[in-house]
């Protein structure tokens, strides 16, 4: 029987390349003129109310596997997806403010999973690192929106 292979490795390498247009981003929003940060807030804010719904989807996926996946885990799960959704309905400046609350929810979401044993530290630990840098992105655009 073969040894099975951690999906680690390639989970930290396409975390990486779901940064780059936060990081386009940011150099979008700073290059010299304002109006950008407001574009690039306008594109990087659906993007990450996907990549909130897809945090839900894993986590599902990995209760799912483990054999826990208790309803109430099941529905935090949810929640962050709606919250995005939401969020995607309001106005400047809550729509920004709102993802982001939503993404930090799926994380402690994550925090509650590795306590529960449906998530493993590994790839907790990448969800602590991406979810730092996306949030510092979007801070940083909305900064730069805001005339900061």
């Amino acid at each position: 029987m073969a040894k099975k292979r951690s999906a680690l490795p390639a989970a930290c390498a396409l975390g990486l390349l779901a940064l780059l247009p936060f990081a386009a981003g940011v150099y979008y929003a700073y290059d010299g003129y304002s109006l950008n940060a407001r574009t690039a807030l306008r594109w990087l804010l659906p993007y990450l109310a996907t990549i909130v719904a897809f945090i839900g989807g894993v986590q599902w996926g990995r209760m799912l596997s483990a054999g826990r996946a208790s309803g109430l885990d099941m529905t935090l799960a949810v929640v962050p997806a709606i919250v995005a959704w939401g969020a995607l309905l309001t106005a400047a400046p809550w729509r920004a403010v709102l993802l982001i609350v939503a993404l930090l929810a799926a994380w402690l979401i994550d925090e509650h999973g590795a306590r529960r044993g449906w998530q493993s530290r590994g790839f907790l630990q990448l969800r602590r690192l991406l979810t730092l840098i996306v949030t510092l992105c979007v801070a940083a655009i909305a900064w730069r929106v805001t005339g900061g």
